[in-house]
């Protein structure tokens, strides 16, 4: 990623993607900007563009991500019996 991106530019990307992924979640915005130290403009941007094909895929992998997680922890406890 560093080959793309600054270290500033990394975190603006990586905290644009964690709001579209709470958003996504449900979180509201006062746990969003408290927990991701983010501001409600930038929430209402993300927002904004969160119904875009890249944002979209973006999250659709990082649900897949986080489905395969769950289910490696599962997996993980059920051989261990």
């Amino acid at each position: 990623m560093h080959d793309f991106f600054n270290e500033s530019e990394l975190e603006t990307f990586a905290k644009r993607l964690a709001v579209a992924y709470w958003l996504k979640k449900g979180k509201s915005y006062i746990n969003t900007r408290e927990n991701l130290k983010v501001s409600t403009a930038t929430i209402a941007t993300v927002q904004a563009l969160a119904e875009k094909p890249g944002f979209k895929l973006a999250i659709k992998k990082l649900e897949a991500e986080e489905w395969a997680n769950v289910w490696v922890e599962k997996i993980k406890k059920f051989t261990k019996l």
